[in-house]
Parts: C-alpha cells; structure tokens; sequence
C-alpha cells in the first residue's frame, strides 16, 4: 500500500515521501530529560514517603507482638490477661488499618505516577507532531513516516528508506532551537 502511494505522489509531482525517526526525536528533545526529572523527583518523593509508612506498620508490629507475648504472661490475673487481649484486639484492628491504607497510598500513588507520565509523553509528543506537521506542509511533503516503530510481529514497520528522505536530524534542530544552553542532548 505504502509503495502505491509513494508511487501516486511521484507520478502527480506533488511531493515527496519522507522518514523521522520519533524515539530519537522524543529521546533528543530537551524537554524530555527534564519531564523524566520531574517523574523522578516525584517517584522519590512517593517512594520516601511510601518506606515512611512501612517503617511506621514495622513498628506497630513490633508493638503488637509485644502486646502478644505480654498477654501470655502466667503472673497476670484473669483480668489483667482480658484487658491485654483488649488492648491487643485494638492493635490488630489498628495495624490492619494501616495496612490498607498503606496499599491505598502505593495504588493511588502508583495511578498519579503513571497518568503524569501518560500526560508527560503525549504533551511531548504533541510538540513534535506538531512541528513535524508544520514542517511537512511547508515542505510539500505528501508523507511522513516513522521509522521507528515495529509492527504487531516485531519486524519494522519501515523495511527499507534512504537516508536522504528522513529529516529527524531537521527536526530535532527546529524542536532543540529553543534549549537552555547545555541542556540538548
């Protein structure tokens, strides 16, 4: 189908056909290391906080299993033993508690990761396309292609292009225009 195509469009003289490359170009753009910090930044944060609460449930435990060995005690009258069983039933309730919230937080958690991350990628994305798509009409370009992608058998999905036809390098150019010095990769 493609090589139809690209055969119409030489025949009509309207245009060319042309390759990116969008891994590299989402790769190289310089927005990008800076979106990932920010998901890293967070993840950390989300991470320290998540061992917080861990270390707290560790503790609460510990305190449960003292509370156990304690209830056991053979000196302890029969009301002393009912009262530490109490207070031990009061603690159990307490750490399975903090044991759901605790798998709330790492799911919910977990969810915003992964939606700033969707976000993240699709307003980059929609940058790049963008400016490819000005670029392409500017042009005259009847197509673009990605060269990056396999198909759903994992073969590329783009067997063969010359390099004369990509203009990832072009774009990466009018898309790294804009960087903080330093900041290109």
């Amino acid at each position: 189908m493609v090589a139809s195509l690209g055969a119409t469009a030489l025949a009509q003289g309207t245009g060319r056909i042309v390759t990116v490359d969008m891994q590299r170009i989402f790769d190289q753009y310089h927005k990008t290391p800076v979106a990932r910090a920010k998901l890293e930044e967070t993840r950390d944060q989300f991470t320290r906080e998540l061992q917080a609460k861990q270390e707290e449930l560790r503790k609460h435990v510990e305190e449960l299993n003292k509370l156990r060995e304690d209830q056991e005690r053979p000196e302890y009258t029969p009301e002393v033993r009912e009262e530490k069983r109490k207070a031990l039933n009061e603690k159990l309730g307490e750490m399975q508690k903090m044991q759901r919230d605790l798998e709330e937080y790492r799911r919910s958690h977990q969810k915003i990761l992964e939606d700033q991350s969707l976000r993240m990628r699709q307003s980059i994305l929609k940058e790049i396309t963008d400016v490819i798509t000005k670029e392409a009409r500017d042009a005259g370009y009847l197509m673009v292609l990605d060269k990056s992608g396999n198909t759903l058998n994992g073969l590329p999905a783009l067997v063969f292009s010359q390099d004369a036809m990509d203009i990832t390098q072009d774009i990466l150019r009018i898309l790294n225009r804009t960087a903080p010095a330093g900041s290109t990769p």
